[in-house]
């Protein structure tokens, strides 16, 4: 009866091995779908203000001061032979004796201290321009305070060409380096600069490290007008032969590499004015592995006249780190592999 009993275990033990597994075992034993190699991003319409970088100077504030403190004087003598004339010529009405030359002094020197005042205002116009924010008396009489205490300084700025419309948030910066300060008001400069041919532009800047008078210092500014065309991202970009490519789905599963000129930077990569359109798929990952192939794919063996096997040769592409400053961005490619 022992005998039976053991026999009739090992039985239906054998037959659970033997027994087939569940379906849902057999699905959780299968592995999991490999996650595609390329992966693309369509490309759109996208406008960039454009950079422009200038040089500037600072520049020493005497020749202001001293051109307001004539002016100063000009209008206390125009007031006061203005206030004579106005005298002798109340005198006269008045049936009070004033001779004729008294009077004819008096309306000469109103006359001339006019003339005096008029010349240097035409002069404050003619170096600082039409548009400078201190012209009047009241307006430069806070200017010319911070001036001489050294709180704020006079900077010219010259850019190399001309942009149509003025720049706008124009910054500086020290040449020995530092921050960028931002130029707080911005003119016209009546004259250019014949270093440099192109615009002009006088401004007011907060005085600083840098930043005094007879220091040079580095201009940047935004165009008025932007810049259209495709923004090529940096993660689309790798670098073969010393140029950078990037692939375009041309079809399913069909890829076409094409040059990316590197003319115009801009935050997340570079903006691209021909050679794509809106709408073309941009490969964003994996544009290594096509490169790889396209360059270094395998080779069957074929019998030349001596009969031995040869292989072709691919050139090697070149280390992204080492030729393209977009380095961090592109892969550098495996060389070919013989089979």
């Amino acid at each position: 009866m022992l005998l039976r009993s053991c026999v009739l275990v090992v039985l239906l033990l054998l037959g659970g091995c033997d027994a087939p597994r569940s379906e849902s075992a057999e699905t959780r034993d299968e592995p999991e779908a490999p996650v595609a190699v390329v992966r693309t991003e369509a490309l759109a319409p996208a406008e960039v203000a454009r950079k422009v970088e200038g040089v500037a100077a600072v520049i020493n504030p005497d020749a202001l001061l001293q051109l307001d403190a004539d002016l100063r004087s000009a209008v206390i003598a125009s007031e006061f032979s203005k206030s004579q004339l106005n005298r002798a010529e109340t005198l006269m009405q008045t049936s009070v004796a004033v001779s004729k030359q008294t009077y004819e002094n008096a309306q000469r020197q109103s006359e001339s201290d006019i003339t005096r005042l008029h010349l240097l205002e035409f002069r404050l116009r003619q170096v600082w321009g039409d548009d400078a924010p201190f012209l009047s008396t009241e307006s430069r009489r806070q200017l010319v305070g911070e001036l001489s205490a050294g709180t704020r300084a006079l900077v010219r700025i010259d850019f190399p060409d001309s942009y149509g419309s003025a720049p706008h948030n124009i910054r500086v910066a020290p040449l020995s380096g530092g921050s960028e300060t931002p130029v707080e008001t911005v003119w016209s400069a009546p004259a250019g600069n014949q270093a440099m041919p192109g615009v002009s532009y006088f401004g007011l800047i907060p005085a600083g490290p840098g930043l005094r008078h007879g220091d040079r210092a580095r201009a940047v500014a935004d165009a008025a007008s932007e810049r259209a065309g495709l923004i090529i991202p940096n993660s689309a970009i790798i670098v073969y032969a010393s140029e950078a490519w990037c692939f375009v789905e041309t079809a399913s599963q069909k890829f076409e590499r094409r040059p990316v000129p590197l003319d115009y930077p801009v935050d997340d990569g570079y903006l691209v004015t021909a050679g794509f359109e809106a709408g073309d798929k941009i490969v964003v990952r994996g544009a290594s592995t096509l490169l790889s192939r396209e360059v270094a794919p395998d080779f069957e063996g074929e019998d030349d006249d001596d009969g031995g096997d040869k292989k072709p040769q691919h050139e090697k592409p070149e280390s992204s780190a080492a030729s393209s400053p977009i380095a961090a961005h592109a892969s550098s490619v495996p060389e070919a592999q013989a089979d």
